[in-house]
């Protein structure tokens, strides 16, 4: 979805969006017009590197050019597309900083998500990309809910919870193999009370009732292994956790 959704910025966003797409050719009105026609012609010849640099002369060059804030769009794609996640992540908050009120501000605020998500960490890392993330597409469904790039970002949202569910998952069991029983069980709570729909839950419970009965805190193991087995009857983790009722 996300690379079929690209093909069509490439084409129309730059095109559309910017400065009205296809249409007959006119001559050049002046040397801004025709410096962004070239930028716009290498991202569509997909130089992403080169229409980054052209971009960042254009705006350095023709700051008030009719088309400055085209060029800042177009140059938010072309280093997303380039790879340069940190680049259209700057260049993103930038717009946004800049043009709260633009027509074309919820795709800088998805730029920006997406250029964050894009730098994700994995469970064993620091979760702060993931987080960061998390805040923005938030910002953008609740800013502009009838936006496509919101319902865009509605899909990633989940992927994101997922992995900050196994991230305090794998914290957690860090914690338990080490006998810090306490510790990994306020690990184990956090993923029951804020991740409910990933699938880090259920072995997050069987855990959890695993660090109660270590500490000797029979009826909460008890109580945990219930509520695994009444929500999830059919895991391998219920099955497990038997041995707490």
């Amino acid at each position: 979805m996300i690379s079929k959704l690209f093909t069509i910025l490439s084409i129309c966003l730059i095109a559309t969006v910017m400065t009205g797409c296809a249409g007959k050719e006119k001559p050049f009105e002046n040397d801004a017009q025709r410096a962004y026609e070239a930028a716009k012609h290498q991202v569509t010849t997909s130089d992403y590197a080169g229409a980054t640099m052209a971009l960042e002369h254009f705006s350095s060059k023709y700051p008030y050019s009719k088309f400055a804030i085209q060029a800042e769009l177009l140059r938010i794609f072309a280093a997303y597309k380039d790879d340069e996640f940190v680049l259209s992540e700057v260049l993103s908050q930038r717009f946004i900083d800049l043009h709260p009120g633009h027509v074309n501000v919820d795709y800088a605020m998805y730029m920006l998500a997406m250029s964050q998500y894009k730098q994700r960490a994995s469970a064993e890392k620091d979760p702060s990309q993931n987080k960061a993330a998390i805040k923005s597409f938030k910002k953008l469904i609740r800013e502009h809910p009838d936006s496509s790039y919101a319902k865009q970002g509605k899909m990633y949202l989940q992927s994101l919870y997922n992995s900050l569910a196994k991230h305090e998952l794998t914290i957690g069991k860090f914690y338990f193999d080490r006998d810090r029983y306490v510790a990994a069980a306020n690990r184990f709570q956090q993923v029951i009370q804020h991740y409910q729909t990933t699938p880090s839950i259920e072995e997050a419970l069987y855990y959890l009732a695993s660090s109660y009965a270590k500490m000797d805190m029979k009826t909460d193991a008890t109580q945990t292994a219930q509520l695994l087995q009444h929500n999830y009857p059919h895991s391998s983790w219920s099955s497990k956790a038997e041995r707490f009722l």
